[in-house]
Order: structure tokens, then sequence, then C-alpha cells
């Protein structure tokens, strides 16, 4: 089995995960609204917004790397400055993106230029669970990951956009991922993200930028940033989250500087 058939595989199972979310969030989507996804990637979660009836546009940073598969047309944009003029969006959506953003009152203010008076951000956003068990599984990952390049064997992939995690790298770069995982976003370590992606404090990010959270919740599933389980239904995902936490925070918000009608 060539590695391209199985990077597919990894690729289906992300896909799922984000299909999942979306549909947790759609009752929030309106036919008609206009919606701006910030950090598009392929455009999957783009393409099933806009099966809502949605007038949607996708966006991400400039010399990303390029999606094995295209679902939606995405324009690249620098990152902070939104190529849309004022007040033109319902509805502004972001998945896992904002933890990737070094600077992120910029951006917030974007989104406040961008939306209507009337509009809502929806962000989807990584939790300390997510951080924890990602972290435990890295240990799992590794040596399997080493059994599959070193007989041949198509190997299990990380999720997501980033590069695998062995590649030409000096000995002890390599012996540094393998003896602890480097952090997922734009902070210190892998350790410090339970603390930065904890309900508490994207809940401080949200109120600094004079953001209102209208409703929070999560997405009431368990996965890692591997794909070993990927093999789990979607029920035994929902109930392993009452467990061991769920992956995402989800929150709806407003501006809060704009009054009440």
């Amino acid at each position: 089995m060539s590695e391209e058939i199985h990077e597919s595989r990894a690729e289906t199972h992300l896909k799922k995960i984000r299909a999942a979310e979306i549909e947790e969030v759609k009752p929030w989507f309106k036919p008609g609204m206009r919606v701006l996804e910030i950090g598009g990637g392929s455009g999957f979660q783009a393409s099933l917004m806009s099966s809502f009836g949605c007038e949607v546009y996708s966006i991400d940073i400039e010399n990303r790397p390029d999606p094995p598969k295209l679902y939606f047309s995405v324009k690249s944009y620098d990152g902070v400055h939104i190529p849309f003029k004022d007040h033109y969006f319902d509805l502004v959506f972001s998945s896992n993106v904002l933890e990737h953003v070094r600077k992120l009152s910029p951006l917030f203010l974007e989104m406040k230029r961008v939306l209507k008076p009337s509009g809502m951000a929806i962000h989807i956003l990584p939790t300390p669970a997510w951080r924890f068990w990602t972290s435990l599984s890295h240990y799992i990952y590794l040596p399997i990951y080493l059994i599959g390049r070193f007989s041949r064997q198509p190997d299990l992939q990380k999720q997501g956009n980033g590069s695998q995690l062995l590649k030409r790298q000096s000995i002890p770069t390599l012996i540094k991922k393998a003896l602890w995982e480097g952090p997922h976003g734009e902070y210190p370590s892998a350790f410090s993200e339970l603390y930065y992606f904890s309900q508490r404090r994207w809940i401080s990010v949200f109120e600094e930028n004079q953001f209102e959270i209208m409703h929070h919740s999560s997405n009431g599933l368990f996965y890692t940033g591997y794909s070993i389980f990927k093999n789990l239904s979607f029920k035994t995902r929902q109930k392993m989250s009452c467990l061991f936490g769920a992956s995402c925070h989800i929150f709806i918000t407003r501006d809060r500087s704009i009054p009440d009608n």
C-alpha cells in the first residue's frame, strides 16, 4: 500500500472530525448569510457552510502548504488585513486557527471592521484535554511511526497541515521531538498550552478584545492530534469526551462595542 493512499485515509479521518464540528454550529448559520472563513485550508469546511445556503468566502495566509485537495476557493491574504470592505459579513468563522496567530488584537480589529453591526463570530478552539491527550499519544505514535518507516509500511500521520514528525533533521532535533512534543500553536511549549487552551484564558482573550460571548459549549468529541484512534465511532467519541474531556471549545461571540437596539 503506497504512502499516498495512507495519507488519504488520514485526511478522510480529519475531514470527518471537521464535518462533525460544522454540524455542531450549523444552527447558527441561516440561508442567505454572507460568511467569512478565516484559515480556510483546503476549503472543506467552507464547502459545507456553502451547502447551508450561505454566501461563503474563505481566506488563508500566503505561502501556506498546498492541501492534497481543494474543496472550495480559498483566497490568500497577509494574515492580518482582511481583503473585504467594512460591514460586509453576517458571520466570521474560524476552526482551530486563533491558536496559530501570534498577534490576535489586529486580527480581531479586522473581524470587527468587516462584520455587520448585527454580525457574530464563531470560533472553534482546542481545549486543555486535547493538549493533554495529544501529548500522551505522541509516545504511542512515535514507535508505530518508526516501525512503519523501517519496515516500509505506511505510518500513522499526525492530523493537520503540518509536515510529518520525522524528516531529514539533525539527530539532536529528532531526539528532542521524541522526548517531548513541541507546542501546537504560537506558545512557549506544549505544557504551557494546558493553560493557553483553557476556557478561562480564551474568555479573557475575547473580553480583552471587546467581544461578548453569546454562547460557549464543547464540540462533544474526543480525539487527539494523531490518527491513532481513527476507527472509533462518533458515538464512542462522544462518550469518551464525557470521561476524558472534549477536544474543542465552541465560542459564539459578537462585538461588545455595538449597542443593542
